[in-house]
């Protein structure tokens, strides 16, 4: 891997790779003991609070606290994902932006056979179709491929907040696994404000060892 690659000096091999800005991209560890996380959350706290200007609370400590435990223990034992990433940007006071990526093994010859790439569009079975949006837009990759599409999804979490979804699903060549990339937050106009960066994130996405 090139000299400064993110996080590679941290965890050896990566399941998925990026050379990121370190300043916006933070890296999530799903395979984390209690002490390591109290640590890693307190040094993140209380550097994030300083580049907001804003005051730690006790409340917004804890607030993130509950928010990270449950996102790591649903990344890794629900979803399986292998790696998440955590945009800085985002203010403390607001629910954080989480990323997860994930290695899917996908058979089909060629895109238009690869279920993927529509699941994120398919409708919410148990939410009216009528309160849900989606749209999408062909995504290439310059390490990952041309088959690639980025999903946004809109849909009620429940009766006063309104979850907005990001996917992006790149069909590579045989004998590569597919990556998908996909985040939500609870606040459409974050999502809305941040597509351009996540869209510059997604394109420095790249399975180690595959060529840079």
């Amino acid at each position: 891997m090139s000299e400064g690659t993110l996080w590679s000096a941290d965890l050896g091999e990566l399941h998925i790779d990026t050379d990121a800005n370190k300043g916006l991209w933070g890296y999530l560890w799903l395979q984390i003991d209690k002490k390591t996380f109290k640590v890693w959350l307190d040094e993140s706290l209380t550097d994030l609070a300083s580049k907001h200007g804003i005051e730690l609370t006790r409340k917004l400590r804890r607030f993130h606290k509950t928010f990270y435990e449950q996102t790591v223990v649903t990344l890794r034992d629900k979803l399986q994902a292998d790696e998440a990433f955590i945009y800085h940007p985002v203010p403390l006071t607001y629910m954080p932006l989480v990323m997860h990526a994930t290695r899917i093994h996908c058979e089909a010859p060629d895109a238009a056979s690869c279920e993927g790439l529509t699941a994120p569009t398919v409708p919410h079975p148990e939410i009216p179709e009528w309160q849900q949006r989606s749209g999408s837009v062909a995504f290439a990759s310059p390490y990952l491929g041309e088959d690639g599409v980025r999903v946004t999804r809109s849909y009620p979490a429940d009766s006063t907040i309104m979850m907005t979804s990001v996917t992006y699903h790149w069909h590579t060549p045989p004998g590569l696994p597919d990556v998908c990339l996909r985040g939500h937050h609870d606040d459409p106009e974050v999502i809305a404000a941040v597509m351009e960066p996540l869209d510059d994130f997604a394109r420095t996405l790249r399975l180690p060892g595959t060529a840079q």
